[in-house]
């Protein structure tokens, strides 16, 4: 079964991959993020997403485990990073608004945890899957949530040209004071 779940979630994962990144050569598409709620590219990307992510859970639960036992160190590193980054992506979308977290509302975001990444979300989800690789110590599950990562970073400068063009200025401002990812960027000498 183990088998069957890793293969369908990592069909799901690498076709949406594969759409978001065809976005970059033909911005027609934009896959990620998706031009509004009553598009295929909506639907698409959702369907495919929980299949992704079922797929995933799945595979972390059946294959726990599947390279040997993990250490006491590894457990605890574990379930701290995924409590925290899962805990800390949770709260921040929770804080943003469903809406403008998944861009359906028409609101830029640049204080609270955008003070430090344009991308806080992605940030600390990818802290979470750390956290779960080192819990379910599998080469399907660490396959499957370096797709997962992927998918992030991807979707980080998929999203730039769409803010760029939704809130201009504004977004081109916070863009040269903010770091995508980590931190702040500091003037140049």
């Amino acid at each position: 079964m183990t088998v069957l779940f890793f293969t369908i979630s990592i069909v799901a994962g690498f076709t949406l991959l594969a759409l978001s990144l065809a976005s970059l050569w033909r911005p027609r598409i934009r896959f990620w993020p998706p031009p509004a709620i009553d598009t295929w590219q909506y639907r698409v990307f959702w369907w495919l997403f929980r299949i992704f992510f079922v797929g995933v859970l799945l595979v972390c639960i059946l294959d726990f485990g599947a390279i040997g036992s993990q250490g006491s160190v590894q457990l605890v590193a574990g379930i701290v990073l995924a409590i925290l980054g899962f805990g800390a992506a949770f709260y921040v979308t929770f804080l943003l608004g469903w809406k403008d977290a998944h861009g359906e509302a028409n609101c830029l975001t640049t204080s609270g945890w955008y003070r430090w990444s344009r991308n806080p979300i992605y940030v600390v989800t990818i802290m979470g899957l750390v956290g779960l690789g080192l819990l379910a110590h599998s080469w399907f599950a660490y396959c499957l949530l370096s797709v997962w990562a992927a998918l992030y970073v991807a979707a980080a400068y998929l999203e730039e040209p769409w803010l760029e063009q939704q809130y201009g200025d504004a977004y081109r401002a916070y863009k040269s004071e903010v770091s995508r990812f980590v931190g702040r960027h500091r003037p140049e000498f």
